[in-house]
């Protein structure tokens, strides 16, 4: 029996804001390459539009978008409790006037995710730990959720005594000014060049969400739902 429109997802593409950051996959022959840009409208069965991002968000993508090639897009749904949605399509056309935009052809299907408190995405962010006696903790996270993050720190220190300490995590972000979050240090795991930090965060997870959606580091590893 053919699936219905709603059976299909596509009804949630409405649901996705005018203005929201999106994260585009774009899939060649040899490896993908992933971008930010701006969501900025759709027309029902015919395309999806996005913005033409600036430069410094290109790295080096420009010359893959263009007629024909195919991408992989995802966002967060405001009114879906933190779902993300993603689709796969064909770009139709690039525009350059009287604005630079991306269409896209319509989506047959779309996906839905769930960013659930136990869902761990993997990431690669440089980050510092700040701790109470004003020592500071270079290193990456190596994953996140909702409610913490796994650091990795480099170095031969023995740094079990920290276990069950308060720390902040800072991250700079190179356009949006430096991110911070406070949190405990709940396990320690020992490695031969370092350690692992398991940190249990103290914002709500409405604030990670968000700040989730804005760094869109690998959601494609979540389960769908439907």
């Amino acid at each position: 029996m053919p699936k219905t429109r709603r059976q299909l997802n596509l009804e949630n593409l409405a649901h996705i804001s005018a203005g929201s950051i999106v994260d585009v996959e774009i899939l060649t022959p040899t490896t993908s390459k992933r971008l930010k840009t701006e969501f900025v409208g759709l027309l029902h069965d015919r395309f999806v539009i996005l913005n033409y991002p600036p430069v410094k968000r290109l790295n080096n993508a420009g010359e893959y978008l263009k007629d024909g090639v195919v991408v992989i897009v995802r966002a967060v749904l405001e009114s879906g409790g933190g779902q993300v949605i993603a689709f796969r399509e064909q770009i139709m056309s690039v525009s350059s006037h009287p604005a630079r935009l991306i269409y896209l052809n319509f989506p047959s299907q779309v996906q839905l995710f769930s960013l659930r408190s136990q869902t761990r995405i993997p990431t690669l962010l440089p980050a510092k730990i700040k701790l109470c006696d004003e020592r500071e903790l270079h290193g990456v996270i190596k994953d996140i959720s909702v409610t913490g993050v796994l650091f990795d720190v480099k170095g031969q220190d023995d740094l079990s005594e920290l276990k069950n300490t308060q720390c902040n995590i800072v991250l700079d972000k190179s356009n949006k000014g430096t991110t911070e979050f406070s949190g405990q240090i709940c396990s320690i795991k020992s490695r031969a060049m370092g350690a692992q930090f398991g940190i249990q965060l103290s914002a709500s997870e409405d604030e990670m969400k968000t700040f989730m959606k804005e760094h869109f580091i690998d959601l494609s590893v979540l389960e769908p739902l439907v």
